[in-house]
């Protein structure tokens, strides 16, 4: 759609406000689209970003996310709330959260979610514009979710101002239990433009909340703001994932416009909030598109993590369809030599179809999953090629670095790579889930990631590859989560 459309006032128009036609007018527009998505969650129009909520409540699963229903830009943001029963098949609630108060007038922004009793608690960041639309005031806001999916808000924020020494740049709060105390880790921006993780505390989810402290976490190459902290523990350490926005890459390099990092530690002291022996920091995601992530401590035992498959201040070719944006696969977390290892939850599995015959040149199924080992004697690849467009797998045996290239609609002809190397270990292993325009490659077993999106030309996808070892594909199944049809 043509950027002009989005003025100020339908950027920030009330949803009540908007005509019913104009969703209509977006499912038709979108279901002829070729780029949609099979089995990530997708919005069913418009945008998506963060993802929120994500918890176990009532025997389900939940996830909300980051949401503009009437176009592929950022506008007044809502949640949409989706559940699931097994971290695979998501159904939409159709009881969004939208932004209808005068704490949160101007958008419901990123938060988490707790179980507390029978009911589910979403804390989250109201945002809202003052003195003409010039100064930002975000709000810490609270909602009270029952066994129905019903949501009920608040009357006043649970956290009126930010902290002393804070700007408007205050938001994303995670809330998670501790002892006697509700902890809330909050995303901020100092007076000296400086990011930081600030923490608050109470002895009540929906009341009570005081500053408590600055997390400590070893590290100050936070950049200008530090957004969406979690604090998670993995095999028994402390986790700390979170997105320095503006961080000196210097000293820590990414290739994206904002990075996705982590810390990991050997304890936290929770009287001084400090992280104990804290590693260094290291991104969380490789590839081209991913931010945003949360991760909750699950019931079972499992610490899983998911990811917003996009970034901050970047435009895709699909606005143009009227939407944009997706989240990964859920991932289960463990931790080796003090590194991340990520895997996609095992009931994944799920989706597989069997295998597909495999041959070089062969035509790819939108939804596949292609795994191989590496020829430790060569140099590698693997291609996924459409008309023009390729997404490319490279890996030089001498340096055992792996580049992917990614060439798409979105480039003009130009090749973009992201480029990983595994410190003292050997690239050995790559399992490369295709979902049609979105990809998720993970590097011996998991130990590095790299996601994004691929914008493909044409409606076939041919594999190629030259040296590797042990290759399969394995057909998925496309179960259209949030898909739109034309009505």
């Amino acid at each position: 759609m043509d950027k002009s459309y989005w003025n100020t006032e339908r950027l920030n128009r009330l949803y009540k406000d908007w005509p019913a036609e104009r969703i209509t007018e977006l499912k038709v527009q979108i279901a002829k689209s070729n780029w949609r998505l099979g089995y990530h969650i997708q919005t069913e129009t418009g945008l998506l970003n963060d993802p929120n909520g994500f918890s176990y409540f009532n025997g389900q699963w939940h996830m909300f996310f980051q949401a503009f229903p009437f176009g592929g830009t950022h506008g007044l943001k809502s949640w949409t709330h989706m559940v699931s029963d097994d971290l695979v098949h998501w159904k939409n609630t159709d009881k969004p959260m939208v932004p209808d108060t005068k704490y949160d007038r101007h958008g419901c922004y990123s938060g988490s979610a707790i179980p507390v009793g029978d009911k589910l608690f979403l804390m989250y960041t109201g945002n809202v514009w003052e003195k003409m639309n010039e100064v930002r005031h975000p709000y810490q806001d609270g909602a009270w979710m029952d066994k129905d999916n019903n949501i009920t808000k608040l009357s006043e924020p649970l956290i009126a101002n930010p902290p002393k020494g804070v700007t408007g740049h205050f938001r994303d709060p995670q809330v998670i239990k501790h002892g006697d105390y509700y902890y809330a880790f909050i995303g901020a921006q100092t007076t000296e433009e400086k990011g930081e993780v600030v923490a608050y505390r109470s002895k009540a989810v929906d009341h009570g909340w005081e500053f408590y402290s600055k997390l400590d976490i070893g590290n100050d190459n936070l950049g200008y703001m530090a957004e969406c902290p979690n604090l998670l523990f993995v095999d028994g350490h402390p986790v700390l994932t979170f997105c320095p926005q503006g961080a000196d890459k210097s000293s820590f390099k990414y290739d994206n416009v904002h990075p996705n990092a982590y810390i990991v530690a050997d304890d936290i002291n929770w009287e001084t909030m400090k992280l104990i022996n804290p590693s260094k920091m290291r991104q969380l995601d490789d590839g081209f598109d991913f931010y945003a992530a949360q991760g909750i401590n699950a019931p079972d035992g499992r610490t899983l993590i998911c990811g917003w498959l996009g970034l901050p201040d970047t435009t895709y070719p699909s606005d143009d369809e009227g939407w944009e944006g997706g989240l990964s696969m859920i991932r289960e977390l463990s931790l080796s030599d003090n590194y991340l290892v990520q895997r996609p939850v095992k009931e994944t599995k799920s989706l597989e179809l069997g295998s597909a015959d495999t041959f070089n040149g062969m035509e790819l199924g939108k939804q596949s999953l292609v795994k191989f080992r590496t020829n430790p004697e060569a140099d590698n690849q693997v291609a996924i090629t459409a008309g023009n467009t390729h997404l490319v797998i490279d890996i030089d045996n001498d340096s055992q670095k792996l580049t992917l290239h990614r060439k798409d609609v979105e480039n003009g002809g130009k090749d973009e790579t992201r480029s990983i190397r595994l410190n003292s270990n050997k690239i050995e292993s790559c399992e490369l889930y295709l979902d049609n325009t979105v990809f998720e490659l993970y590097i011996n077993g998991g130990f590095k990631t790299m996601t994004g999106f691929f914008f493909h030309e044409g409606n076939h996808l041919n594999l190629n590859w030259t040296e590797v070892e042990d290759i399969e594909v394995t057909k998925l199944a496309n179960i259209d989560i949030n898909g739109s049809e034309e009505e």
